[in-house]
Formats: C-alpha cells, sequence, structure tokens
C-alpha cells in the first residue's frame, strides 16, 4: 500500500484554455500561478490543491455532470446571488447550462457548464452545518475547508465569494472493487455517504473526491486525474514497482512508464474503472 502525504492536485482539459480560464478566474476566484503552451496552472488562494487545465481543442470530450468540479461559499444566499449572476452574464462566458440551485445531499447548490465541456458545482453546507455533528461526518467533507475568510473585496460585484475548492468527481462501477484500489492500494480514506457515493480523502488535506456508482459513464484521458505525493523520489520508483509485479492483484487497470524532471519523478496508474491517478514526489505536481 501506498503511504501518500496528500491529495495534492487534479487535472482537468478544456477547448480553448483562452475561453475556460476566464470562467475558473472571473466567476470560481481562481487565481493563475503559471502557464506554458496548452496548459495553465491554477489555485485558489484559499485553498492547497492545485488545478492543471490542458488545452486539447476539439478533442475534449463532453463531460457528464456526474464528472465535475466544485468550490463552496458560505452562505445559501450565495448561491442563489451566483445562480443570478452567472445567468445574467452567461453570455459573455460561453455557459452551456446552468441548472437552478436546489438542496442535495446536504448541500444547496448550483451546477453548470463552462464552455470548454467541464462541469462544476457552486455549494453551500449552511443549513446541513446547523447541526454540529454534521461538521465531523465524512472526515470533515462538510466543514469549511477554509480557516480565514476570503475576503469579499478580493471578488466584488457579483453577490457570492467562492471560499474554497473543495471536490472533485468520478465514476465507478463496482463500489467495493473501488473502494478497495483507494484505501489498500493508494493508502486514502473513504468515507460513505450515502448507498451509492463515497468521498475519497487524505487525512492531511481538507478536498476530497467524490465516487459515485453508475452505470453508464464515460472514459476519459489522462488529462483528467487526481494526483497523490508521496514522500520522494526513492517511493515513486518503489510504488511503480509495487505495481507492476501484481497489477490486478492491486486494482490497476493500466500502468505508464515513470517520467522524471528535475527532481520530481511522476507515473500516471488507471483504477479499476479507468479512472487516471497521477503519483508524484513533492515540490511541484505535473
Amino acid at each position: 500500500m501506498l503511504e501518500p502525504i496528500a491529495l495534492s492536485a487534479t487535472h482537468m482539459e478544456c477547448q480553448k484554455l483562452k475561453e475556460t480560464v476566464p470562467v475558473l478566474a472571473d466567476l470560481l476566484a481562481f487565481e493563475k500561478l503559471a502557464e506554458k503552451p496548452g496548459e495553465v496552472k491554477l489555485k485558489h488562494p484559499n485553498s492547497d490543491w492545485v488545478l492543471y487545465v490542458h488545452e486539447t481543442g476539439g478533442e475534449a470530450a463532453a463531460k457528464q455532470m456526474h464528472n465535475h468540479w466544485g468550490v463552496r461559499v458560505a452562505t445559501t444566499g450565495e448561491v442563489d446571488a451566483a445562480y443570478d449572476y452567472l445567468t445574467s452574464n452567461r453570455e459573455k462566458y460561453g455557459i452551456k447550462q446552468i441548472a437552478k440551485p436546489l438542496f442535495n445531499h446536504g448541500s444547496y447548490s448550483l451546477y453548470f457548464l463552462e464552455p470548454g465541456t467541464n462541469g462544476w458545482e457552486i455549494e453551500c453546507y449552511e443549513a446541513a452545518l446547523r447541526k454540529e455533528s454534521m461538521a465531523r461526518k465524512a472526515g470533515g467533507v462538510y466543514a469549511p475547508h477554509w480557516t480565514i475568510v476570503y475576503p469579499a473585496e478580493r471578488f466584488p460585484g457579483r453577490g457570492y465569494v467562492p471560499q474554497a475548492f473543495t471536490h472533485g468527481t468520478l465514476a465507478c462501477e463496482d463500489m467495493e472493487a473501488s473502494r478497495k484500489f483507494y484505501t489498500e492500494t493508494l493508502g486514502l480514506e473513504t468515507h460513505q455517504a450515502n448507498p451509492n457515493v463515497f468521498y475519497i480523502k487524505h487525512p492531511n488535506t481538507r478536498c476530497y473526491v467524490v465516487c459515485a456508482r453508475r452505470q453508464d459513464f464515460k472514459r476519459f484521458s489522462p488529462n483528467f486525474r487526481f494526483t497523490i505525493t508521496v514522500g520522494s523520489q526513492d517511493e515513486v520508483v518503489a510504488a511503480h514497482d509495487w505495481f507492476k509485479a501484481s497489477p490486478k492483484k492491486h486494482g490497476v487497470s493500466e500502468l505508464a512508464d515513470i517520467q522524471t524532471s528535475g527532481s520530481v519523478s511522476s507515473f500516471l496508474v488507471a483504477d479499476p474503472d479507468n479512472n487516471w491517478w497521477e503519483v508524484t514526489s513533492p515540490n511541484e505536481v505535473h
């Protein structure tokens, strides 16, 4: 079993960076950290998680909404304000779909599809957190993902403030096989949310991945992946050797070669449902 030190990053692909990045910056409060041809590195200033966006042009497959990412606001009124703001600016940002806010599994959320084919959620757990026990459930995923409130003056004129980048999602067919892979192979935690959903989490990081059982879901390229960090380059090599020796035993669908750039080594591995994960050494995430 791997011994990761963090669930550190996620990757998504889009058709055109010039269409997708403004949505993430202007509507979800992400800031650009770095850019190179075909890729932008983003981060919400109030969250540790890093988001990499890859431009693939027309090859970027349309995502089902159960493959989405989410940010969180502090109050339910902000979700309503976000719906109004996104609706009034729909044409400006090329938003393809916007669903009216609704309560679902404890959160009050809206979902929308940005022009690069990716689904996003603006969520709030204000109502659910009126029960003190809610903050302790499921590894703390419902509790606020911020220590210091992100100030409204840094995100003015919208009526809502994304306080944190909280989660991504993926789909699985066999929940127990998937759970076994995430816990016994990747060394992460899983927390049951309902009969068809569990959360994947590292105890040292607040971000999480929603894993939902689906009968009809798409498989995507490695540009759609989640990244875990292990302690060193040597641990990356040892993890790769371990996977390679018994891939079926460990639930591996596909294993890529190790890639090294300077002091950082990493490799890609696909879980039982062909969802891609990355294992990397510290300091940087590819």
